[in-house]
């Protein structure tokens, strides 16, 4: 007898490395302005600026060509429903915002609604001190009945793609080192 394994309702995530990221990463962190932020579980811009911070267009200008790969890459993973057409809606309908994190700060588990395409991309991330993103299976393990979870290694300089309705969070920071990321969805068509 000959045995097959089939992955059903798998959920992918896809990893991107920034090129030229030492450059980059000063240009991105200017970009950045936490004042006026009531600070609730981290600091964050998101509800300062209503989800779309006023930066969107320079965050663009500088990640152009790396952006451009990772629309290039849906557009193929997505090439069934869309034809090869580009999946997205245009950039000005995307929402990016920051999100600073100190020792003790954490962002609940979340999700980002449907119908986008959720990126993390890790500004100030240092993995021999902070935990990565980690993300929930959307239904319980066949076998236990447990929820499982999952915290992909990533490194400073990479972004996370990954389907915006995946519950997710950021873990307690344990570290003195401060823990940066920019977020932004990618709205689908």
């Amino acid at each position: 007898m000959n045995a097959q394994s089939l992955n059903l309702f798998g959920f992918n995530i896809t990893k991107f490395v920034i090129d030229d990221w030492s450059d980059k990463k000063s240009r991105l962190l200017k970009l950045i302005d936490f004042t006026d932020n009531e600070i609730i579980e981290c600091q964050t811009d998101y509800y300062k600026y209503q989800t779309t911070a006023p930066y969107l267009n320079e965050f663009v200008d500088i990640l152009q060509t790396d952006l451009d790969k990772l629309v290039n890459e849906y557009t193929q993973i997505l090439s069934d429903r869309y034809g090869g057409d580009c999946p997205f809606k245009n950039v000005e309908e995307w929402q990016l915002w920051s999100q600073r994190y100190a020792i003790g700060q954490f962002h609940g588990a979340h999700n980002h609604g449907l119908m986008n395409i959720s990126c993390v991309l890790y500004v100030e991330f240092d993995p021999q001190e902070h935990f990565p993103t980690t993300f929930y299976s959307p239904h319980p393990n066949p076998y236990y009945g447990t929820i499982d979870k999952i915290a992909p290694p990533v490194n400073e300089g990479e972004i996370l793609t990954f389907p915006s309705v995946l519950l997710h969070e950021s873990p307690v920071s344990k570290s003195n080192k401060q823990r940066t990321i920019m977020s932004f969805n990618i709205p689908m068509r």
